[in-house]
């Protein structure tokens, strides 16, 4: 890293401010939510529904944001713009590509979990109530890769920033102290505290996001979208940058860019990986209320493109025009290889374009990012040791007590191991790039047959037990094979090129596809859906009153009404009035069904075919059709900020006028 020393970018004080203060403030934040959501909403953090699934009742608002901001990953902010910078404007397109669809698949599972087994912590609680032991401990192992790889790519990518935009804080003190606040605040609020810490989280960060894509389009040494076009064109032709292979005539402002595209479907692999094998994902939707999950998962859906399409092409691009500029900050030098693939390139061209405070802004940003993932994992992999481990294997009548104590040494436990875990990473001479080209041969295997264990009754135990393992061997063996036939040999360097990571990343996601289904064939098993529901009073957590905790259907900070269910009322339900209620919520359950299945297909069909197959041909964009994209991607910048960090407010206002009354003392 010797290539950034002298570079005068932010101090080690501002990185510890940062790491430690803003943590800090957090976790001080969630203490004092937590103790007004308990007095005036009547919320209980120490129950084990509140702890892992949020009462079940987060609204619309609360849960598009929470969405947003667990698909808002530091990697994500640094990658898009490498990529754009490696490849060509079309890769900020394929980035967002690479994240919507995924969203809309989890929507789908969230409902058909909903109507199966609507009392689930996690999806593993499914897949032992289907399968049984062996499957259970084989996806549970799965899972927790998963957990492991996310979080561990996540923190790698978002440390090394940290590290070089702060005069070189150390490695190791900015990937322990990554986890520090959100052990705190996560330990105390639970899955609830994420929600909360994610809309701030997202907030923030759009704020920010706008900020710095506006003024660096609108600065004086990019001289707006026309200036950028005009910029571009003009070194293009003085022979000023690189000739891009693979790009129609080398161009960056082409929607033909087969390394975009390569790009494009690796990161999908590999995003639909840490999404469905992410049991934080479930439990987001299991914590929404019926009327928000769906639409909750579908706002966050349509806009996720808002992160990385101006972030890209604004900052991406000048990226490439102001290198060999000057005021870019390794001057007279071009970027290292390594500073290209950890992401530098969007810190460099803040700093160049908007000076020191802008990135300290952008710090925050990562910051805040990883800190949002981190905290997703930290629930997820704690209710799989509270709830898959001790409660399943070691203590099946342990109360809610004692749940949430074993919870809460999981959150301490993995943070600091997924920190140890990037600190190996970084020592071995992995960089984000190599990374989040790789693991897509570990977290995609289970993929296919953990999303037809809720919607095809057909799939045998078998089956759903053996594909996976083969999904692990063939994707392994097909990418180091691939990257010595192609190369020679099986190094670092080979086996971070595009094509062995994309043909491994697609034989481990539909091999298992495919096995699944052949061997389920042979004798399927026609599942009988009511058998999980029945069983569903398994999982229920007792209190230390040995009485049931029953999950809560309106008690939360945006419902809604903002009203509390009253006890008293619902007791006094006759039977007719109850089977009304299951009703009417079985055809809630179909409509958004449809809903969920109908959007994930136009999803895909838009953002695979319809709308980037027209631009694959042999044109460069005129200065009209890259200004019109430039826009666009502003537009759905400047929704973003008003939906997920808005909206929230306006849907939550009954419940946050009954705090605010309360602190008043008029309740």
């Amino acid at each position: 890293m010797s290539a950034i020393q002298s570079l005068d970018l932010l101090t080690q004080g501002a990185g510890y401010g940062v790491l430690i203060g803003v943590g800090a403030a957090f976790a001080l934040f969630i203490v004092v939510a937590t103790r007004l959501t308990s007095k005036h909403l009547g919320e209980d953090a120490q129950s084990t529904e509140m702890f892992m699934v949020a009462n079940r009742s987060v609204g619309v608002g609360l849960t598009a944001s929470c969405v947003y901001s667990s698909w808002t990953w530091a990697t994500e902010l640094l990658w898009c713009v490498t990529m754009v910078y490696l490849y060509g404007v079309q890769s900020a397109f394929w980035y967002g590509a690479g994240l919507a669809v995924q969203i809309c698949i989890m929507s789908v599972l969230g409902i058909e979990a909903k109507k199966k087994i609507p009392t689930s912590h996690t999806c593993l609680e499914i897949v032992q109530l289907r399968y049984g032991k062996i499957a259970h401990l084989l996806y549970m192992f799965l899972c927790l890769v998963n957990n492991l790889v996310s979080a561990s790519s996540m923190i790698l990518g978002a440390a090394g920033a940290i590290s070089a935009m702060c005069d070189n804080l150390h490695i190791v003190a900015s990937t322990l102290l990554i986890p520090f606040g959100v052990l705190l605040y996560t330990a105390v609020g639970g899955l609830k505290s994420t929600f909360l810490t994610d809309y701030v989280h997202s907030l923030i960060l759009l704020i920010i996001l706008c900020y710095i894509c506006t003024a660096a389009v609108t600065s004086e040494h990019i001289g707006g979208i026309g200036g950028l076009y005009d910029k571009l064109v003009e070194k293009a032709a003085a022979g000023e940058i690189k000739y891009i292979e693979g790009n129609y005539k080398g161009s960056y402002i082409t929607g033909k860019s087969q390394g975009a595209i390569f790009f494009g479907l690796i990161h999908s692999i590999g995003d639909t990986g840490l999404t469905v094998m992410d049991s934080s994902f479930w439990q987001k939707s299991f914590s929404a209320n019926i009327k928000a999950s769906v639409p909750g998962y579908l706002i966050a859906g349509a806009l996720i493109y808002a992160n990385v399409w101006a972030l890209g092409m604004v900052i991406g691009l000048g990226n490439v025009v102001l290198e060999d500029n000057q005021i870019f900050p390794t001057y007279p030098n071009k970027m290292s290889t390594f500073e290209v693939n950890s992401g530098f390139g969007l810190i460099y061209t803040v700093k160049a374009l908007l000076g020191t405070k802008a990135l300290g802004a952008l710090l925050l940003v990562l910051y805040l990012s990883v800190t949002s993932t981190v905290s997703a994992q930290l629930i997820s992999v704690s209710s799989i040791i509270s709830f898959d481990i001790y409660r399943t294997y070691f203590k099946p009548n342990a109360s809610n007590k004692q749940l949430i104590t074993v919870s809460h040494l999981g959150v301490v436990f993995f943070g600091l191991f997924s920190a140890g875990f990037s600190i190996m990473l970084h020592y071995v001479g992995v960089d984000m790039t190599w990374f989040g080209y790789f693991y897509s041969m570990l977290n995609t295997p289970g993929v296919i047959p953990m999303i037809l264990l809720v919607v095809w009754k057909d799939q045998s135990k078998a089956a759903f037990i053996i594909s996976p393992i083969l999904g692990i061997i063939g994707g392994l063996a097909v990418w180091t094979g691939s990257a010595y036939a192609l190369y020679g040999s099986v190094t670092i360097k080979t086996t971070g090129e595009q094509l062995p990571c994309l043909y491994g990343g697609l034989t481990a996601l539909f091999l298992p596809g495919v096995a699944t289904v052949l061997i389920s064939l042979i004798k399927p098993a026609n599942y009988d859906w009511n058998n999980m529901r029945d069983q569903s009073n398994l999982i229920f957590v007792k209190n230390d009153d040995d009485s049931d905790t029953q999950p809560a259907s309106t008690n939360d900070l945006v419902t809604e009404k903002g009203q509390n269910a009253d006890v008293k009322e619902e007791s006094k339900l006759t039977s007719s009035e109850i089977e009304s209620v299951d009703v009417n919520e079985d055809n809630l359950i179909k409509k958004y069904r449809y809903l969920s299945y109908s959007a994930t297909i136009i999803v895909l069909l838009v953002t695979w075919v319809i709308w980037p197959l027209p631009l694959y041909r042999d044109y460069i964009w005129s200065k009209a059709f890259f200004t019109g994209n430039v826009v666009v991607g502003f537009i759905w910048l400047y929704l973003a900020l008003v939906m997920i960090g808005l909206y929230p407010l306006y849907d939550g206002r009954h419940s946050l006028k009954r705090v605010f009354n309360g602190v008043l003392g008029k309740n």
